[in-house]
């Protein structure tokens, strides 16, 4: 859990050693050479913390141009309480092709899908279902003929997970098959199944084919699981230096928060600009990803 903190700690402590440094330079008399070693391990772990984190804020080189735009929209709705005009008023300013929203079953799916009108809707949970086991996907009319199906493999199988996923493809997703996910959240009753339900990533992140991986990961490029899963794929929001923004929890500030909202891409689609956008009712925050299919 703490691993997903490292970015907004590394900082935090970064700074609390400038503070400690310049308040035993103005008091010569205290300092001691015990202090001065302990300050100086401290200073080589956070130095060590930055260099693995302060690359994420730098962009790779763009995609080149040519290829199919295409954007996607990714949000956590939060068991269906995330306030559905906004999210409506949100798909209809930025006009993603595809939307990603875990924990929105049929009740909220069906709220939403009529403040949007044209765009095609499913969700992969029965309609009784509660919002919090759902994942709800809207495609525009410019995706076109796009197909949506449930992955949900037997319980006890090496292949379930607590919450079922999904698949969508064609229309304008052409080759590129996309996985609609949601992985169980880093609780003591679901620890167990963490590591590999991110295992499963790889039917897509180690596919031959193009693919896209979308939703609530529950980790970050901090965790060595989310690393092992998504082995593979590229991150979207590293790609372009944004990845250090957090995305949950919303009721703090970006900088201090972990971002485990992902656009995940294998063999073909390149993020060209990301966003993290607020959207009240929920304690997520969406992550707009605009991208090249070439």
């Amino acid at each position: 859990m703490f691993a997903a903190l490292r970015p907004a700690l590394t900082g935090l402590v970064a700074v609390l050693l400038v503070l400690l440094a310049l308040r035993r330079w103005r008091r010569p008399g205290s300092r001691r050479p015990g202090g001065s070693v302990a300050l100086a391990g401290v200073a080589v772990v956070v130095a060590l913390a930055a260099a693995v984190v302060l690359p994420r804020t730098v962009p790779a080189p763009p995609p080149p141009p040519g290829g199919t735009e295409l954007t996607v929209l990714e949000l956590n709705a939060f068991q269906g309480f995330a306030d559905v005009d906004a999210v409506a008023e949100l798909v209809r300013r930025e006009r993603p092709d595809i939307v990603v929203l875990p924990e929105a079953g049929e009740r909220f799916r069906g709220r939403l899908a009529a403040l949007v009108p044209g765009y095609r809707s499913w969700t992969n949970v029965p309609p009784r279902a509660m919002d919090v086991r759902g994942i709800t996907v809207l495609a525009a009319p410019r995706a076109g003929d796009v197909a949506f199906r449930t992955i949900s493999d037997p319980p006890g199988s090496p292949t379930d997970t607590r919450y079922p996923w999904a698949e969508v493809t064609g229309g304008i997703l052409g080759p590129v098959r996309l996985g609609a996910v949601h992985v169980v959240s880093i609780t003591p009753g679901w620890i167990g199944y963490w590591p590999g339900e991110l295992a499963l990533l790889q039917r897509w992140c180690a596919a031959a084919g193009p693919a896209l991986v979308v939703g609530d990961l529950n980790a970050t490029p901090d965790h060595s699981a989310f690393r092992a899963g998504t082995a593979g794929c590229a991150d979207a929001a590293t790609e372009r230096g944004a990845s250090l923004t957090g995305t949950w929890f919303a009721g703090v500030p970006r900088a201090l928060g972990a971002q485990i909202d992902h656009v995940l891409t294998r063999n073909g689609p390149r993020a060209r600009d990301v966003a993290v956008l607020d959207v009240p009712g929920t304690d997520h925050r969406a992550l707009l990803v605009r991208l090249r299919r070439m």
